[in-house]
């Protein structure tokens, strides 16, 4: 007998963030523009306006206060643009990669370590890998300075890098708990991880996400250890954090 949908478990925190990503990317492509706007426009005159449209080639006005770029007006490269940044994405397809990745990555992390920890988790990394990757790219190939820096910023990507880094913190310290992540995840992580960084885009982009998941293994050891610590200085073999099957406890 088929168990009956319980439209209750959809209504996760995880999923709410889903919702107010798709409401501010439809808000950034048609807001109209003020009068007087001299601000950044996403408009392509040298396509058609179809292709604008279906690509997100178009409106702009939450981009231009809320992404990072030197070309921004006003203070394109104001530090609360690291944080307002990953709530915008440049074209739907951009948006449906992260949306789908986050579906799947933020519901597991949320089941394990509870919602309130995911947004921490989420937002922390996003926030500070902004500070880190665009010094380090430019280290890398300094003939890229003014072009790294007036790129238009944006995307939800560095949080999500950061939770599967999380998670992947979470497998090492209790490995057979990869047994328990459901397939669906499995793959889909897999997909995302590889499909973002090294098959749409290469650069900056891949430099990123390398610095997003480091940073989350790193945030997720220092949650993670004290548990671990405890629990094997009294002896106890219980796993270290809870697993996805018992998730709906902990947030």
């Amino acid at each position: 007998m088929k168990k009956k949908f319980d439209a209750k478990k959809l209504l996760t925190a995880t999923n709410i963030l889903i919702v107010v990503l798709i409401v501010f990317y439809f808000l950034d492509r048609f807001l109209p523009f003020p009068e007087g706007y001299t601000g950044y426009r996403a408009w392509n005159d040298e396509l058609p306006p179809a292709l604008n449209y279906i690509f997100g080639f178009c409106g702009g006005l939450l981009t231009n206060f809320m992404a990072r770029g030197s070309t921004l007006i006003p203070y394109g490269l104001g530090p609360y643009r690291y944080f307002t940044d990953m709530f915008l994405h440049g074209h739907v397809l951009h948006l449906i990669a992260n949306v789908v990745g986050l579906f799947f990555i933020g519901n597991y992390t949320e089941k394990r370590f509870g919602w309130w920890l995911t947004y921490l988790l989420f937002f922390t990394v996003g926030f500070i890998e902004g500070f880190i990757t665009d010094p380090l790219y430019i280290a890398m190939v300094p003939d890229k300075k003014e072009e790294t820096l007036a790129t238009v910023a944006m995307g939800a990507s560095g949080g999500i890098f950061g939770l599967i880094g999380v998670s992947l913190a979470a497998i090492f310290f209790d490995i057979k708990s990869i047994m328990k992540i459901g397939q669906p995840t499995l793959i889909v992580s897999a997909i995302y991880g590889v499909l973002t960084t090294y098959v749409v885009s290469f650069g900056w982009t891949t430099v990123c996400h390398n610095v997003s998941m480091v940073l989350g293994l790193v945030f997720g050891t220092a949650v993670i250890l004290p548990f671990y610590l405890y629990r094997k200085k009294h002896g106890k073999k219980e796993e270290v954090l809870p697993t996805e099957e018992d998730g709906e406890k902990t947030g």
